[in-house]
């Protein structure tokens, strides 16, 4: 994947980065990195989900658990649902109430007759479940197959396609995909702790970070005058998603307020 370049008016930041290393008594190259570790920081609380707590890896975890649920039903799940929809039909199949059309289902896929279960569910036709495949957990990849656009999301619209006769391998895989929540600001969590450290980054996130793989770090502060900067990229494929240059620039402008503070508290001492 090409890199993806956002950009951002950092002027502001910069002038009030040499304003705090002054008044902080420190090297242009010591406050560079220190404040480059703190915008990392901030970078990752912009990057969705947004924020560091708990309710934001709850929000994250509760999209991909929305996504999936879109695509997969565990069997007993599309049971009730026969159930509840009051759905009957006659014919051949001699099912002529709800209960009655419950065990059927069961029967079939107990039994192993998926087709034949598909088509008593194409026969009630209950919404989601149109053409919705009966039978084995597939690992994932209806829901792969299921993402689209740039987001790489599943669309509200999608009908469940697949019935899964074995739950747990469903459950394995929900909870294998829930783990990764936290990854695109992991990209910042790796840049923070190449360039000091990861606090202030929770540990959902920081479990993911590692060096040089999601983010990494190109450190000129040996330079000299303006030719002294630190280049952060992070390196998710789809951190672009997740991401706008708005965020970016409030991670800045946060930043920079913090060192405003800094700074005039320094200058008040001084007096």
């Amino acid at each position: 994947m090409p890199d993806v370049k956002m950009v951002v008016d950092e002027r502001a930041f910069s002038d009030s980065l040499r304003q705090y290393a002054l008044a902080m008594r420190m090297s242009f190259a010591e406050a560079i990195l220190r404040q480059a570790r703190l915008v990392a920081v901030n970078l990752a609380h912009q990057t969705q989900p947004f924020g560091d707590g708990a309710a934001a890896k709850e929000a994250g975890e509760g999209a991909v658990q929305t996504e999936i649920d879109r695509v997969y039903d565990p069997v007993p799940a599309l049971a009730d649902a026969v159930g509840r929809s009051g759905r009957t039909f006659t014919g051949i199949k001699r099912v002529k109430t709800a209960p009655q059309a419950v065990a059927a289902f069961v029967r079939l896929t107990r039994t192993g007759q998926f087709d034949k279960a598909k088509e008593l569910l194409n026969d009630l036709r209950i919404d989601p479940y149109f053409s919705t495949d009966v039978g084995p957990f597939d690992g994932g990849s209806e829901h792969q197959r299921s993402r689209f656009g740039a987001r790489r999301k599943v669309p509200r619209s999608t009908f469940t396609k697949l019935a899964a006769t074995n739950g747990n391998r469903l459950k394995s895989y929900i909870a294998q995909i829930l783990k990764r929540v936290g990854t695109a600001k992991a990209g910042w969590a790796s840049c923070a702790q190449q360039l000091g450290g990861m606090r202030g980054i929770p540990g959902w996130v920081t479990r993911h970070a590692r060096k040089g793989v999601l983010g990494d770090v190109y450190d000129a502060t040996g330079g000299a005058g303006n030719a002294q900067y630190v280049r952060m990229s992070n390196r998710v494929p789809w951190i672009d998603k997740c991401l706008k240059p708005g965020q970016i620039q409030r991670a800045l402008d946060i930043q920079r307020g913090k060192m405003v503070t800094a700074i005039r508290i320094a200058l008040s001492k001084a007096r």
